[in-house]
């Protein structure tokens, strides 16, 4: 057996699955390791893999030590369960990314919520790491679990993977170490001020690790969730340096993964009124907050409003799309609500020109729907996506939703379900059937140009778009043609100017798209406009002269907007 071919893999057990925690070229030093292991008494057991590697490349494993126990669980904490995982990470610098830190926030939360602390305050400070590392065997069972999630679709050994990382930890605690001996400078008012003097206290070291360290460490002396929101709402509200604003808002998002989120919201009736607070706050409209935090709240709420954490206001939304997602019910102790409460999200997340945090509202709305509907597995999926499309206000908002779906993994798993509701949508005897009859017309034509151009815009074939597309301008066109629209803005008793200017209007207005109801409309403008002498029946009884050509001139440009060249 040639060196170089043979390892010994150390592994930890916690509640019955085994983790690696690290690889030795040496038996003796994989040996020292275990009985090291074996000295937290939190440790539920060990082993030892011997791993050869044949002359074909396939690797042979042998378990030459184990020793397993009984440990009480009592005030343990455990890992999180989380269903993805960030992309690999490329790079050290990739670690501290948003998605890292997410997975970090999402994996540790038992233990962040107990140590309250933040992942940047925990990736950027050498004693928080270490005593991480120390805990158990939480940092392999985290480790196990994202080179699992990212080796599955990829096919890869996880095994590898979760050496990667393993290394990857290392050179973050090495670095931690090194800038823990630097006397970083206090931040006082204004996060910006200390930023300009980091670099000379060590040139090698990157000035965005620096800064970020130097604002850990600052968080440390808080020991509670209200009081570092506090003091990281007051930094940013009290600097407008684009570049330290950024760094604040990263800090920032990493917080709104924890439970303060509970304290800014205040009481709630249930989970979906929770989750309506929450996309308030993330829109700067969160009703005025009561109570310890609610200054905090208020500055909060400001800052999203004015659109400078756009880092939080993501981390947000996604919390309550996973919130949405979620086995919890709506609405406590009271099932026969849940109905409601799911109508209030809808009205909540769709707004007119469609959904307003994108797919991912309606995916997590339909997620929801599968906890709502009778069916389990496939069947109850495609129920869940029938359910929801129902739930809209009508069929020309479930288009808009259908098209959304399209983007998603949800959608295409149900493609042929999503087709038949198209196909709903397409058999609608005119605009009673696809809009609202309770709208105003205008808001109906709006409301089916809207869905017009989601159709248009969609990831569906060019076929597929362009028969939707057509069937709704039928629609618009036969409606305007039942309903009179033109008639009524082109009535004869009124002066030629009012009657050019409000057919121009409603051409500019764009409650129509590009196609036939709108040529109709069109057609009758160049109907007026092709009478002799237009210009001076335009202007007829303006006595002034210089009014008479603003006349002109601001009719040109309105025609220009309604599409006329």
């Amino acid at each position: 057996m040639s060196v170089g071919r043979t390892n010994f893999e150390v592994q930890t057990c916690r509640d019955g699955r085994w983790a690696m925690q690290e690889v030795f070229a040496d038996e003796d030093e994989a040996r020292t390791q275990a009985k090291k292991l074996l000295g937290n008494k939190a440790c539920e057991g060990v082993r030892i893999l011997r791993n050869w590697m044949r002359g074909d490349g396939q690797i042979t494993e042998t378990e030459i030590f184990r020793e397993t126990r009984v440990v009480s669980t009592e005030g343990a904490v455990h890992v999180s369960s989380i269903e993805t995982a960030p992309p690999p990470c490329e790079s050290l610098d990739d670690y501290f990314g948003p998605a890292s830190r997410d997975a970090v926030n999402r994996l540790l939360r038992a233990y962040l919520e107990k140590a309250t602390l933040t992942p940047t305050e925990l990736m950027y400070s050498y004693k928080e790491l270490r005593r991480l590392q120390e805990k158990d065997t939480l940092v392999p069972s985290a480790v196990d679990r994202v080179a699992q999630l990212q080796c599955r679709a990829a096919g890869s050994d996880p095994r590898l993977r979760a050496r990667e990382i393993f290394k990857s930890i290392d050179e973050m605690s090495a670095r931690a170490r090194r800038v823990e001996a630097l006397a970083l400078p206090p931040i006082k008012a204004r996060l910006s001020e200390v930023m300009g003097r980091l670099p000379s206290l060590d040139p090698s070291e990157d000035p965005g690790y620096l800064v970020r360290a130097t604002l850990a460490r600052d968080l440390l002396g808080l020991r509670n969730w209200v009081s570092k929101l506090e003091r990281l709402c007051a930094l940013a509200a009290a600097d407008s340096d684009p570049a330290a604003l950024a760094v604040l808002d990263d800090v920032i998002s990493d917080l709104l993964g924890s439970s303060v989120v509970q304290d800014v919201l205040g009481d709630q009736p249930g989970l979906g009124a929770a989750i309506i607070a929450m996309l308030d706050l993330a829109d700067g409209a969160m009703a005025p907050a009561r109570g310890q935090v609610g200054e905090a709240a208020s500055i909060l709420n400001r800052l999203f409003a004015e659109r400078k954490l756009p880092a939080a206001r993501a981390t947000l939304i996604d919390r309550a799309h996973r919130q949405i997602r979620s086995s919890n019910p709506l609405v406590r102790d009271q099932p026969a609500k849940e109905v409601e409460a799911f109508r209030l999200l809808v009205g909540r997340l769709v707004s007119p020109p469609g959904f307003v945090h994108g797919p991912e509202s309606a995916e997590a709305l339909t997620w929801r729907q599968t906890r709502m509907v009778e069916q389990g597995g496939g069947a109850g999926r495609r129920a869940a996506l029938e359910a929801t499309f129902r739930a809209m206000p009508d069929r020309a908002t479930g288009l808009v939703y259908l098209c959304a779906m399209a983007e998603t993994e949800y959608g295409a798993e149900q493609a042929e379900a999503v087709q038949e509701l198209l196909d709903l949508v397409v058999r609608a005897r005119g605009m009673p059937e696809l809009c609202d009859r309770t709208l105003p017309p205008k808001e109906r034509l709006a409301r089916a140009t809207r869905a017009h151009a989601a159709v248009l815009a969609s990831a569906f074939p060019e076929p597929l778009r362009r028969r939707v597309a057509d069937a709704i301008d039928t629609m618009l066109e036969q409606y305007l043609l039942r309903e009179q629209i033109i008639d009524k803005l082109d009535n004869p008793a009124s002066t030629l100017r009012d009657r050019a200017v409000r057919l121009v209007q409603f051409c500019a207005a764009g409650v129509l798209p590009e196609g036939r109801a709108l040529g109709h409309a069109r057609h009758r403008v160049l109907d007026l406009l092709r009478q002799p002498h237009f210009d001076a029946h335009f202007i007829d009884g303006c006595a002034d002269a210089a009014q008479a050509q603003r006349m002109l001139r601001d009719f040109h440009q309105l025609l220009v907007k309604g599409g006329f060249k």
